[in-house]
């Protein structure tokens, strides 16, 4: 078993490990009524320093998640980026590390897991999660049985804890059936995301991504993804439906997270993908996207240093 970190961030301090807890009567607990953001902390080897990429990006996502459940915390944006930092430098991990941001209604009246509540909190955990092995040699996907959940029933661009059991049903589904990952359809029958990422097309020179009504949570990582290839490549990312006999006919295919980064998807129900390896373009878009992230390529919009608060200077 991987060793735990030293510690964790909790409702406005830094505790041990341990005492990073929630009752498991909560509504955050019982019934996944929380909401959530993953931020990498990359170190920059070149300068010693980590950096967390596109934090606010990740924090004004969890507003709008937030919003959508008439949930409010005490603490600002610019709070829970310091507090990123500050259990970053307190673990001292020396790697590249998950930062997790988790908001949740706590206990509820008569300990009622659907009764209205105020009482919310909010607890931050790091990570060592190292960079896939598959980021050169890619995954073996299939589409999965379960269709994603619509905005209708449970809206996926809130960002829930609620919404990954339709990921979890999925993703477990296709390690039985000897797969490393799988993709949903979404009720229309078109392509929607894979558990925890989003997924991108390159076909006949084009790079495709489904859009944001098309079942996915709204990415931080594929709109990045979507600057580097303009930037970079010359090309526009095309935000269309994808059908399911389209991923078989794909020159590449990459999935797109903050967990998963830009990772090739080399075979779609034991069907190659283009030749069945890393695509020139998945390559390409991956190391612009280890340039920007390390902040080896400023992007000051984009990555913040992990340095502790700066004093108020006195008046």
């Amino acid at each position: 078993m991987t060793t735990a970190p030293p510690y964790a961030w909790q409702n406005g301090r830094i505790v041990a490990w341990d005492d990073c807890v929630v009752h498991a009567r909560s509504q955050g607990a019982f019934w996944g009524a929380n909401v959530f953001e993953g931020v990498r902390a990359y170190l920059n080897a070149d300068d010693g320093r980590s950096y967390t990429f596109r934090v606010r990006d990740h924090l004004a996502r969890l507003r709008r998640s937030m919003k959508s459940l008439h949930m409010e915390i005490d603490h600002t944006d610019d709070e829970l980026a310091q507090a990123c930092s500050d259990l970053v430098l307190a673990n001292d991990l020396g790697v590249d590390v998950h930062v997790c941001v988790v908001a949740y209604f706590d206990t509820g009246p008569n300990f009622d897991p659907l009764a209205h509540t105020t009482d919310t909190g909010v607890h931050i955990t790091s990570t060592v999660v190292p960079r896939s092995p598959a980021y050169e040699r890619g995954v073996a996907a299939t589409v999965s049985s379960w269709r994603r959940i619509s905005d209708d029933a449970m809206p996926p661009r809130i960002k829930a804890g609620a919404n990954y059991h339709n990921s979890r049903l999925a993703q477990h589904e296709a390690k039985r059936n000897g797969y490393d990952t799988t993709l949903l359809l979404n009720q229309r029958g078109t392509v929607s995301e894979a558990p925890g990422s989003c997924v991108v097309m390159v076909r006949d020179g084009q790079i495709i991504t489904p859009p944001g009504t098309s079942g996915v949570l709204e990415g931080i990582t594929v709109a990045t993804m979507a600057d580097l290839a303009a930037e970079h490549l010359g090309k526009t990312v095309h935000r269309r439906e994808i059908d399911r006999t389209e991923l078989y006919a794909a020159d590449e295919l990459f999935l797109c997270g903050t967990m998963t980064e830009l990772l090739p998807i080399t075979s779609v129900d034991r069907i190659p993908v283009g030749d069945g390896v890393r695509g020139p373009v998945t390559h390409a878009l991956q190391e612009r996207y280890d340039e920007v992230v390390r902040n080896r390529v400023p992007r000051p919009d984009w990555c913040t240093p992990v340095e502790p608060a700066r004093a108020e200077v006195p008046a």
